[in-house]
């Protein structure tokens, strides 16, 4: 199947592509969310700049494809064959990759938060210092952390309490933040996760290319912040305040704004995919256009 007739019958409604032969196929950044890929020969395939997120890749052979700067987040890879492949800067957050094979893979910049190794072949894979490990279990069953870039709701709370604003490309990981008052922080480029802002105070804060997976902002007053280049996925943001807001360049994804007070404006639209909107309408196919290298800190090569 070439690339072409494969994105006719995504865009038709299929999901299961299933022991399907997609080897060097070229699909650049495209949204297949929740595709069923498992068993397929993807062998030296480009998905670069692509989301993954919710798919079945298990046993798929992956060997020398192109995945950098892709969406895996909730990606199921067991014991997929990923040897030789680009994973530069992916997101692989809770992704599965009990029994993968990533031998000389290159993992420099990916984000392995939450990510499940076990049993997986590590052998001459390339990490770098920035590569991202949060609560990620090895091969060996130990979870690993980088404290460089890692630190935990209590560090975060008493440095804020000391006057600290400066957040700068932090990893905050599973942190209950209900109702704080955190007005003017900055956290650019940082990258936070399972975060509970719900009634928190975040007015006039710099968000400038921040990714926020799996947070709730429900009933958070977020007005005037920077939303430039931010990355909402899988957020709950229901009943929040954010008006006055730039969202220029914002990346909206699986997430609900339903009830929402949003009031913003920005040099460039945002994208929009798999979003429930302040309506209660819900946008399933993209809307915009993704901004992958806009401004983007966390992805910085």
């Amino acid at each position: 199947m070439d690339a072409k007739e494969f994105l006719q019958r995504y865009t038709a409604g299929e999901r299961d592509f299933s022991k399907v032969d997609l080897r060097t196929v070229y699909i650049n950044s495209r949204w297949l969310i929740g595709i069923n890929l498992s068993d397929t020969n993807l062998e030296r395939s480009w998905l670069r700049d692509s989301s993954l997120i919710d798919a079945n890749l298990t046993t798929a052979n992956l060997e020398g494809a192109n995945l950098s700067k892709t969406y895996l987040i909730n990606t199921n890879l067991s014991n997929a064959n990923l040897r030789s492949a680009d994973l530069t800067n992916a997101d692989l957050t809770s992704a599965n990759l009990t029994g993968a094979d990533l031998t000389g893979a290159n993992l420099t910049g990916a984000n392995l938060t939450d990510t499940n190794l076990t049993d997986a072949n590590l052998t001459n894979a390339k990490v770098t210092e920035k590569t991202i490990w949060c609560n990620t279990v090895m091969p060996n069953g130990n979870i690993e952390y980088n404290f460089i870039r890692v630190i935990d709701s209590q560090e975060f709370g008493r440095r804020y309490t000391n006057g600290e604003r400066d957040f700068r490309d932090i990893i905050l990981y599973r942190a209950d933040l209900r109702g704080a008052d955190l007005q003017s922080i900055d956290l650019s480029g940082a990258c936070l996760i399972y975060i509970n802002f719900s009634n928190s105070n975040l007015r006039a804060s710099n968000f400038l290319a921040t990714k926020f997976i799996k947070c709730d902002f429900r009933g958070a007053n977020m007005d005037i912040c920077c939303f430039d280049s931010i990355k909402l996925i899988y957020c709950d943001l229901r009943g929040m305040n954010a008006v006055g807001v730039d969202s220029t360049c914002g990346n909206f994804i699986c997430s609900n704004f339903q009830g929402a007070n949003f009031n913003s404006f920005g040099e460039e639209a945002a994208f929009f995919c798999n979003v429930t909107w302040v309506d209660g309408v819900f946008i399933d196919e993209p809307t915009g256009r993704l901004h992958p290298s806009s401004k983007n800190i966390f992805f910085e090569e």
